[in-house]
């Protein structure tokens, strides 16, 4: 049987003159689907994409062997027409996980990654927990799939500041999607600084879909945060965080939280952030059903500069959380976002994870949301037949994290290799699975390494891995 799975394919654009394209700011657009085949044998892997009036182009059948992945460059595997602009559904005869790349790197230095929805956990009503409406320049646009075979009427309600704003979208083809921006509300929404909020939508048929939050206008777009929604099911009294920190490092990375209540009651929220240096919090705040609250770094009282570890999200009633970090050195802004996870697991898939390839270099950070204490095992399985195991050399406390950055480095004080040269990593784009005897929560984070940007190493992208 073939398992589906509805991925935005937000855009692929050839460079053609600056303007702004399915709302993102600039030009030379573009989009890659990394898909992990996480079953226990070769899986057959077909991607389809389809344009916004649910005319569909074929992307093509890979061999996928079992725990490696492929990637489909949209603008190179698909038939589809210069400006394109789209979904897609993935699907094959084995368990997979897929991840999204948008990026305009051939005109700027924006990138995002996001995760794609799995076939089982699409729904009838989605929630975005951050909305921006030009909040300090920075503005979220939402791609909302029909992730049905029948026609889906869409109703999109974004809470901000107390207050409903809504859109309404009829007859949506299937498997098609629709662009959601706050800018196109009635009545109109406000813009301009404080002005952050929360979206929901509801349709006829299951949804699936993703957020962008970028320049709200620029020449040439330079920051991108991507990630996917949330359904109910994600909705949890207990949220966990794997990565957040105050101005640490050089670049000063720090860390929002936003937090939605996705249930029909007020909820009282407890926010609490474990770093190396001791436990700081619970920040407590009560929240409106279907609104948002945001938990800062820089605004939380007590956290020092230079803490870095994970947090953790207790609340009286069902929420959903995503993360803002940003890194700011020698002028260069990198800013990214991932989703916090409601649930975990002992086996997460991580569908892309590059060593020192391209000019990027994937970190994993893997938080312990279990109760009891757990060595973390890596299984990297590149896509040119290599393959390194490392183990961390001491077990991780629940609540806390650990990272694994720059394996080809490997051994070292806080990583074991079980197997494989880590040597001969350097170049490669794999696949990981991320192992515990606890339940985990894992996020993957690229960074460039130099290339894209004067600040080495600084962070461009991340997504969270599939339990």
């Amino acid at each position: 049987m073939k398992k589906t799975l509805p991925i935005i394919v937000i855009v692929v654009l050839l460079a053609v003159a600056v303007s702004v394209v399915g709302a993102l700011p600039g030009s030379g657009w573009k989009s890659g689907q990394q898909v992990q085949n996480v079953g226990g044998s070769s899986a057959q892997v077909v991607l389809t994409a389809y344009d916004q009036t649910g005319t569909s182009f074929n992307c093509g059948t890979e061999s996928v062997a079992a725990g490696a992945s492929v990637t489909y460059l949209t603008d190179s595997d698909c038939p589809v027409p210069a400006g394109f602009l789209g979904s897609a559904v993935v699907s094959a005869d084995q368990p997979i996980a897929a991840i999204v790349n948008v990026n305009n790197k051939g005109t700027g230095l924006a990138a995002g990654q996001y995760q794609g929805t799995d076939g089982a956990d699409v729904a009838t009503t989605i929630s975005f927990p951050l909305v921006k409406n030009d909040h300090n320049g920075r503005t979220t646009t939402f791609y909302v799939q029909n992730a049905s075979n029948s026609t889906n009427d869409m109703t999109a309600t974004f809470n901000v500041g107390g207050s409903n704003y809504t859109k309404t979208y009829t007859g949506v083809p299937a498997n098609a999607m629709v662009i959601v921006s706050p800018t196109d509300t009635t009545p109109s929404m406000p813009s301009g600084p404080g002005t952050v909020g929360s979206l929901t939508v509801v349709g006829t048929q299951p949804l699936a879909g993703s957020s962008l939050e970028h320049e709200t206008s620029a020449p040439v777009g330079e920051n991108l945060q991507a990630s996917k929604a949330f359904t109910a099911a994600d909705g949890s009294t207990d949220v966990f965080c794997p990565l957040f920190r105050k101005n640490h490092t050089a670049k000063n990375q720090t860390t929002g939280a936003q937090v939605q209540n996705v249930g029909g009651a007020a909820v009282d929220v407890d926010f609490t952030f474990n770093a190396a240096g001791g436990t700081y919090g619970p920040y407590t705040e009560t929240i409106a059903p279907g609104a948002s609250h945001t938990f800062f770094a820089g605004s939380l009282a007590g956290i020092p500069d230079g803490a870095v570890g994970s947090a953790t999200i207790g609340s009286t009633g069902p929420v959903v959380a995503v993360v803002n970090d940003k890194g700011v050195q020698d002028g260069n802004t990198r800013v990214t976002t991932y989703a916090c996870f409601g649930s975990g697991g002992t086996s997460v898939n991580v569908p892309l994870a590059k060593e020192f390839a391209g000019g990027n270099t994937t970190g994993v950070q893997v938080q312990n949301i279990g109760g009891a204490a757990t060595t973390v095992t890596l299984e990297y399985k590149a896509t040119n037949g290599k393959a390194l195991t490392v183990e961390s050399v001491n077990s991780v406390a629940p609540g806390t994290s650990i990272t694994s950055w720059g394996i080809s480095n490997y051994p070292n004080a806080e990583w074991s290799v079980v197997s494989g040269v880590a040597g001969d990593m350097v170049g490669t784009v794999n696949g990981v699975v991320v192992t515990g005897t606890s339940d985990l929560a894992v996020i993957a984070n690229e960074s460039s390494n130099g290339t894209y940007s004067a600040a080495s190493n600084q962070d461009t992208k991340n997504f969270e891995g599939f339990n």
